[in-house]
């Protein structure tokens, strides 16, 4: 026989031992239709469908009479449009109908087999939403369930079509089949009363449309090949479904889940139970979903998450499974119990697993159909939430950051995705939009974290994935659905519809206030899984006695008039919602930024031990925990958002109790006072009128910074410990062992390979801090290679020892055992770590100055060594920003007035003194590697909140990009680092070294082509500054409190970084560089490092830009 189709034999694990089902040709000879005839021959008494009647009585509709209904199906499709040969190809057939499950897709089948094109449409959409389908996908024809409601829905989606969308063809209506019109007829249907006209594999044959969770739905084309493909799944998977029954009570069949499933049965033998044929048919409940699954024995079941965790239709009152313990049992009593469609909440199903549910989350697509094993042989465990792909399917998954990867599903011959709307390396690809994490431990275990499409990026650059956290504000007994916003913004907020016997006008403050104090233990809960990034902040609670007044303006409840809207799958629109709520949201976030929400009674008087007192409370309050009053927030973990809060709560008070102008008070006030003590006497002396006008903070003068930047080298430079020569080597093994620290950033990442994959390394130590979310160092690492496209599998090796630790603690916070092992080996060290923070001053960055001197300390305490470990530290060219342009900056050490600008550079240089000093007084190596501008590496990535970066974001909204025809000696991260691990054996004669590249390119030639994707033109920096200025001030109380971390306007980064573009305009016409950044001399590095000397050097090109354009687009910069 002629093959329609051709694919490859799959693998025979089906039907194994039923005595009925025999196993029909899956090579591509028989199309899906055929198919359905063929069992009615060769499988004519096995069960496809199973329903139990109101008496209990089980009814079974074998195969013999299934194919008969199909065909009796087709011949009434036939009849109604007036088929004759050769018309029907590519016509399409909808069908918009509540009909019970057996008759809906008995028709569908039907309706294929009658060589039209099947259409199901959820009965769900709007009627806009259907007249949408019905233009897009050329319907003329449409099966309507005989119920009111659905001719309602109709006709109203007609009207719809002839107002909106203009002269169209007659669309003609015919009534849906009921169960009795297909099965109870006298009259048989044999195969040559309905001949099958045998179209090529890439015809049409379904059209399954996507939920339309931000727009209207898209119609999704499945032709005859890959329809049989989608067949074929359970051939993959692990049990043979033979003869077992799966309830599909609670799946609609207009949903792909729902008919695709049923379609399984065709490959595997499976009985599909279904509800009782009934015109009306009955509703669909978690109750009646269970008990007809019990009521036909059946083995497995499935649901989507809402079955699971509360009814899919919010207004209907009713107990969901988890609730009911005689439900629990009964599902415990099952084979599987299947969800899919969303993640299911964790609370809920660690709680089910406790109770003996076998839980087992399946993963597919409307697009490309079932993709996880179904149904796996593996009994579900702990892990019930992790699913293994099929090995019919080829995945690839692209890092989307913070140990997060996309799944994209490639085209091979066992599977071919319905939609293409990618290529990896040449190969054709449907990028799902899902966000994945992969297990710790069970390599090939994935678990399902949210979409692309759904993160939301605030202006920090860090991203919130609200799908688990409205998952738990779901759980809570008063809320219907949840929608997280904050896209653009400083921080996120919650949009919450109460359940029906809780909805209230949001209008009334005592409601709206009771309402949220209802849902603080859920929101609290939900910060307790947050990252910090992402959680709803409360109010500051009252102190002084005062009650518990108020939590979080971050919740907004929805309006009774501005009800939330829903997805066929019932989910909620996210687009649609937040945009109806746009004006509420804005609203919210302007009061935000211009109060401080504060129920802290704010003191009478403000001398200074009130106003200590008051910073003491709001200080604490908001950082969750008591700070010493000479404690620096930022080193006991105050972050960029509670410095917001507690500089807005510390603002709203002193404008309550004076007349002083608010916006007199520096924006970097937390920064510059990181103490509860130096803020509290700045508070005081702002109140009071006494503050010095020529300094805005307690650090005072340029005089002042530089003392006390020398003051902390002097702190750090005394009593270095005396080095003690060993005998002889620490090892007879050949290859350097090195220390490295801060592997997982990207400088480090890279070095972290060089090193590794170096044959003169014989090991390395890479110590990291350990993460503030708990995370393992081992997948952190991870990610963190994989998320720059490194090759993540040198950590496999034994040369390569992952620590977490804190060069503060005593040992490093290390095993005895592991710090002895490195204090005998170690003969490199590379000290790369150190926290990017512009805001921050130099007394915030004492721990990492302490860590420096601790390394210096380990160095030279190593037991056996003719001589201390090299140090090699990483600076910054921040350190000798502020010299002349014209000046060429040798590679020695500078004074510090050329450093005086930000905390950050500061404490380089002051790090810099210090190995220096150790140099000058010990036997120690040190070399200082002063950092230029490092780029993105070979895929691209750059952090987006950088300066270049940040400028290339503001090309749209400014209309304009700046020009310069002077040189830029970026260079790429690769490349830096393979110059790093070159200098790790060179003492420079000054101990420094630049990095930087040998081979400057000019400005122009990479500016033109970011100008050109932004169809933007080049002009002059001052005149970009200008239009940065005027953007900046459009709203200046959206502007934030701390320079380079607030929320800019819009979500402009470079209004955030507006101090820096300044600085810049000063000596932007001075020197070769491009604006005017400071010029370096690279001697020493060159002749340290082979890498730099290479004459072929790797240049920076258009290429390089367009990697960093495509990285900045992936992780959302462009919003």
């Amino acid at each position: 026989m002629t093959l329609i189709s051709s694919l490859p034999a799959p693998p025979h694990t089906q039907g194994l031992s039923s005595v009925t089902f025999k196993n029909p040709p899956l090579d591509g000879t028989l199309s899906l239709p055929e198919l359905c005839d063929w069992h009615g021959q060769h499988s004519p008494d096995h069960r496809l469908f199973v329903y139990a009647e109101d008496d209990g009585t089980i009814k079974n509709v074998k195969w013999a009479r299934a194919s008969e209904a199909i065909r009796r199906s087709a011949q009434l499709v036939r009849e109604r449009l007036g088929w004759t040969p050769g018309t029907s190809e590519n016509s399409v057939v909808a069908i918009l109908s509540a009909s019970d499950s057996i008759p809906y897709v008995t028709t569908t089948l039907g309706v294929i087999r009658a060589n039209y094109v099947a259409f199901p449409i959820s009965t769900r959409n709007s009627p806009a939403a259907v007249a949408h389908l019905i233009e897009k996908t050329g319907v003329r024809h449409i099966l309507v369930g005989r119920e009111h409601a659905m001719q309602e829905l109709a006709a109203q989606s007609l009207e719809v079509l002839k107002a909106h969308y203009g002269a169209v063809p007659e669309v003609e209506l015919s009534p849906m089949p009921i169960f009795d019109d297909l099965y109870s007829s006298g009259q048989a249907v044999p195969s040559e009363d309905v001949p099958y006209e045998r179209w090529g594999p890439d015809t049409p044959a379904l059209i399954l449309h996507s939920s339309g969770s931000t727009t209207f739905p898209k119609p999704i084309y499945c032709t005859l090949h890959r329809l049989l493909q989608f067949v074929r799944v359970s051939c993959y998977g692990g049990l043979d479904l033979a003869d077992k029954i799966l309830s599909l009570h609670g799946s609609p069949m207009y949903h792909g889940m729902g008919f695709t499933i049923t379609t399984l049965a065709i490959s595997s033998g499976l009985c599909v139970a279904l509800p009782a044929p009934r015109h009306p048919p009955l509703s669909v409940t978690p109750e009646s979903t269970i008990r007809g699954a019990t009521a036909t024995h059946s083995e497995i079941i499935l649901a989507v998450p809402s079955m699971l965790e509360a009814p899919p239709d919010v207004n209907v009152a009713f107990q969901a499974w988890s609730r009911n313990p005689d439900y629990v049992e009964s599902l415990s009593n099952m084979n599987r119990v299947l969800y899919g469609g969303g993640p299911l909440d964790k609370e809920v199903g660690e709680y089910l697993f406790s109770h003996g549910v076998p839980l087992c989350c399946e993963y597919g697509s409307t697009e490309c159909g079932v993709l996880s094993c179904f149904l796996p042989l593996e009994i579900p465990d702990v892990d019930w939430h992790y699913v293994r792909f099929a090995d019919n399917v080829t995945v690839k998954f692209e890092p989307f950051g913070l140990g997060q990867y996309e799944c994209i599903i490639l085209a091979n011959e066992l599977l071919h995705p319905h939609v293409i709307n990618t290529k990896v390396d040449g190969v054709d690809g449907y990028a799902t939009s899902d966000l994945f994490e992969e297990h710790p431990t069970k390599k090939g275990y994935w678990r399902i974290l949210g979409r692309t499409d759904d993160q939301i990026m605030h202006s920090t650059g860090e991203k919130t994935n609200p799908g688990p956290l409205e998952s738990m504000m779901n759980q809570d007994p008063h809320v219907a659905a949840s929608v997280m916003f904050g896209r653009g913004r400083f921080q996120a907020g919650i949009l919450v519809e109460p359940k029906p016997e809780y909805r209230f006008n949001p209008v009334d403050e005592n409601e709206l206030t009771a309402f949220r104090n209802k849902l603080w233990p859920t929101v609290q809960k939900m910060n307790a899984f947050a990252p910090q990034h992402s959680r709803l902040f409360k109010e500051v609670m009252a102190c002084f006695n005062m009650p518990i007044l108020t939590v979080s303006k971050m919740i907004l409840v929805a309006k009774p008039n501005k009800p939330f809207v829903y997805t066929a799958k019932h989910t909620v629109r996210r687009g649609v919602v937040t945009k109806v709520y746009e004006e509420e949201i804005n609203t919210l976030y302007t009061t935000i930024d211009t109060s401080a929400q504060v129920s802290i009674s704010y003191p009478m008087q403000w001398r200074l031990y009130e106003a200590t007192g008051f910073v003491r409370s709001v200080v604490s309050e908001i950082m969750g925990r008591n700070v010493p009053d000479d404690g620096d927030f930022f080193q006991n973990g105050c972050d960029s958002l509670q410095a917001t809060y507690i500089r807005n709560a510390l603002l709203s008070a002193i404008r309550k109790s004076s007349k002083v102008n608010a916006h007199s008070v520096p924006e970097s006030l937390v920064y510059d006072n990181p103490t509860i003590s130096c803020l509290g006497a700045i508070v005081s002396s702002i109140v009071l009128g006494t503050r010095s006008n020529e300094s805005g903070n307690i650090h005072g003068s340029s005089t002042a910074r530089i003392d006390s930047m020398r003051a902390m080298v002097t702190k750090y430079t005394s009593d270095f410990p005396k080095f003690i020569p060993g005998q002889g080597a620490a090892s007879s093994d050949p290859g350097d062992v090195v220390l490295v620290t801060g592997t997982t950033g990207s400088l480090g990442c890279h070095v972290l390979v060089q090193l590794a994959t170096s044959p003169e390394v014989r090991r390395i130590y890479a110590l990291n801090r350990p993460s503030r979310n708990a995370d393992m160092i081992r997948p952190r690492q991870e990610k963190a290679l994989l998320e720059r496209g490194l090759n993540a599998e040198i950590l496999d090796s034994d040369r390569v020892v992952l620590l977490e630790g804190d060069l503060m603690q005593p040992k490093f916070g290390l095993s005895v055992e592991v710090f002895d092992e490195m204090r005998a080996s170690i003969t490199h060290i590379i000290h790369n770590a150190w926290p990017v923070d512009f805001a921050l001053k130099l007394a915030s960055f004492e721990p990492q100055i302490q860590g420096i001197r601790a390394l210096i300390d380990f160095a030279l305490a190593v037991p056996m060594h003719p001589e201390p470990p090299h140090v090699q530290f990483t600076s910054s060219v921040g350190v000798v920003q502020n010299m002349s342009p014209e000046m060429l900056c040798a590679e020695t050490s500078v004074e510090p007035d050329n450093v005086v600008s930000t905390g950050y550079a500061e404490s380089k240089w002051v790090s810099e003194q210090i190995l220096y000093s150790a140099a000058a007084k010990t036997p120690l190596r040190a070399l200082v590697v002063r950092a230029g501008q490092i780029c993105g590496g070979p895929d691209g990535a750059w952090n987006s909140h950088e300066w270049l970066p940040s400028m290339v974001q503001s090309a749209p909204a400014l209309g304009c990009f700046p020009d310069d025809t002077r040189a830029i000696d970026w260079i790429p991260a690769d490349l830096a680092a393979a110059a790093v691990v070159d200098f790790r054996k060179y003492t420079s004669p000054t101990h420094t070294v630049h990095l930087v590249h040998p081979r400057p390119v000019s400005w122009r030639s990479l500016a033109t082509y970011i100008a050109g994707e932004f169809s933007v033109p080049l002009v002059p920096y001052s005149a970009w500054l200008a239009k940065l200025e005027e953007y900046s001030s459009e709203d200046t109380s959206k502007l934030a409190v701390a320079p380079l971390r607030n929320d800019a306007p819009h979500g402009l980064h470079a209004s955030r970084l507006l101090s820096f573009f300044r600085s810049l305009a000063s000596r932007v016409g001075s020197g070769p560089n491009a604006l005017g950044m400071v010029n370096l001399d690279l001697k020493q590095a060159l002749i340290a490092s082979p890498a730099l000397a290479d004459p072929e050097i790797r240049r920076l090109r258009m290429q390089d830009a367009q990697r960093w354009l495509a990285y900045w687009q992936k992780t959302g910069v462009f919003f």
